[in-house]
């Protein structure tokens, strides 16, 4: 079926979570079609099986294990919607939101990405995400605040919101599906920022935002180890070469610094994740270059473009 928008939502051993986003999303105020589709990494709780008894019209999409966020890519190849929403399933959504998201990519052709506001859903006067920001040492963060203002404002990037298709298309994969969690999104971000286009944060547009628990199944130290290890992926895989000279001193300063600030709090799970990361990209420097010769055969702009919302400001705050 040809719609509009296609809301991909993950899940993982959260059934309830999953189906009250799906209510949320059935409850939509739109003009548009759209179809929803659950992808359930690898979940031992009978998630699945909840989803599909309870809606019928709901394309669930069963993984054997928990591939993290590359799983969305196994129903966006089964879409043929022009927009694809992707989200975890910790969302509730305004009944106005995907109008909001969908009239400003259809009258901004330049920007591939538009991003929602995500609220609290306990408490309505706490932003959980209201926006990003992108370091040139390749650290980054998120807004929980009204930094951006109430605004549409182009940012960084985001790990949720509306996508063109077609973007996702040229690539094969909406995320890098070596990241499994963490830093995706910056890759992601870099990406469209390299083909000439624009992410967009649009605070009009309300996300109600749970919490999800899927990620505290892991240890805090794998989770350092995951996000630095793909900031120094995409740092090497995005860059021009003269750039990459330039920031590596101050990029690796940055990680220096962060682990001795771990050594300091006897942190030493993550001074040895972070340590761990960095060996992981010099043995691993022959594939990374591998993907970069694909990204860099594509991109359209220069670093000039890149560095335009790459900031310090929040590095150290």
């Amino acid at each position: 079926m040809k719609t509009k928008v296609s809301f991909v939502i993950l899940s993982h051993n959260d059934g309830e979570m999953a189906a009250n986003a799906i209510k949320s999303v059935k409850k939509l105020k739109t003009r548009h079609k759209f179809d929803i589709y659950v992808v359930d990494n690898g979940s031992k709780d009978g998630t699945p099986r909840l989803i599909k008894k309870a809606f019928k019209d709901v394309q669930v999409v069963e993984l054997p294990k928990n591939i993290g966020t590359a799983a969305y890519d196994a129903a966006i190849k089964k879409s043929r919607s022009e927009y694809i929403y992707f989200t975890g399933c910790d969302i509730e959504v305004k009944e106005d939101m995907l109008d909001k998201l969908v009239g400003f990519l259809d009258k901004n052709k330049s920007v591939v990405q538009a991003a929602p506001k995500y609220v609290n859903f306990y408490n309505r006067k706490r932003i959980d995400l209201g926006g990003t920001w992108l370091s040139r040492s390749f650290y980054s963060g998120t807004f929980k605040n009204n930094a951006l203002g109430n605004k549409n404002v182009e940012i960084p990037y985001i790990g949720t919101g509306l996508i063109r298709r077609d973007f996702v298309e040229k690539f094969g994969y909406l995320f890098d599906n070596d990241y499994f969690f963490y830093g995706e999104d910056v890759d992601l971000g870099l990406r469209i920022r390299l083909l000439g286009f624009k992410v967009d944060y649009i605070p009009e547009a309300i996300v109600y935002h749970h919490g999800s628990m899927s990620r505290s199944i892991h240890k805090p130290s794998y989770l350092t180890f995951l996000m630095e290890r793909n900031l120094l992926e995409t740092f090497f895989k995005i860059l021009e070469i003269k750039d990459i000279v330039l920031l590596l001193p101050y990029v690796l300063l940055m990680r220096l610094v962060a682990i001795f600030k771990d050594l300091l709090q006897l942190n030493f799970g993550n001074a040895l994740a972070r340590l761990r990361a960095v060996l992981w990209v010099i043995f691993n420097f022959g594939k990374i270059m591998k993907k970069r010769q694909k990204i860099q055969k594509i991109r359209k702009v220069g670093d000039k473009i890149l560095f335009k919302f790459f900031t310090e400001r929040y590095l150290f705050g």
